[in-house]
């Protein structure tokens, strides 16, 4: 890792931290059944999108199923983290939304199914997590750069280097992510068998 880009990454270990804090407190906060409407309504999504992705790829291949769940995991985690950067200036409001409903779901979901959820997202989650953090934590200062005074205010160079960040690193994070969460949903349970 070059230094550039280390520095960089120091530079958000706040908004990191502050994305963790949130993302943790609503894990907590929706493994004690708080909000329920809020992620029942996220997770029948999920599910709707899983059972759809589950009856075209059923009748394929299990190389075709894998690449149609790649395809579709990879493209909506690299958009959600985009616009987490990109909508981070509005206040911040978009990035710590997705903190909170992301976290929120996986404490639902681990309080509703068991705690062994959180071991099935351990070997993608590695790596999408923290391309999570960062990609919010971009957002949220960007979102701090906005409000700076204006002869003060970088706010493109600090869009460009978020920008840079998000294409060296986040991108081949959230690559392995998804190969990897779509071999455990398609290939995995054919081995199993």
């Amino acid at each position: 890792m070059n230094e550039e880009l280390r520095a960089y990454l120091r530079s958000l270990r706040l908004y990191v931290l502050t994305v963790f804090i949130i993302f943790l407190y609503s894990g907590i906060i929706g493994y004690l059944g708080f909000f329920n409407e809020l992620f029942d309504v996220a997770l029948s999504w999920i599910e709707e999108l899983s059972e759809s992705m589950k009856d075209i790829s059923g009748s394929y291949p299990a190389w075709v199923s894998f690449m149609l769940f790649f395809l579709v995991i990879f493209l909506n985690n690299t958009f959600t983290c985009f616009l987490d950067i990109m909508l981070g200036p509005f206040a911040g409001i978009f990035p710590v939304f997705a903190a909170f409903v992301n976290g929120g779901l996986i404490g639902w979901f681990a309080q509703r199914e068991g705690l062994y959820v959180l071991i099935t997202i351990i070997p993608h989650g590695i790596f999408e997590l923290p391309a999570f953090f960062i990609s919010t934590a971009i957002g949220l200062k960007l979102g701090r750069e906005l409000f700076r005074h204006r002869h003060e205010r970088d706010l493109i160079g600090e869009l460009k280097r978020g920008l840079w960040v998000y294409f060296i690193l986040i991108i081949p994070l959230l690559l392995v992510a998804a190969i990897i969460e779509s071999i455990l949903i398609t290939l995995l349970p054919l081995l199993v068998q």
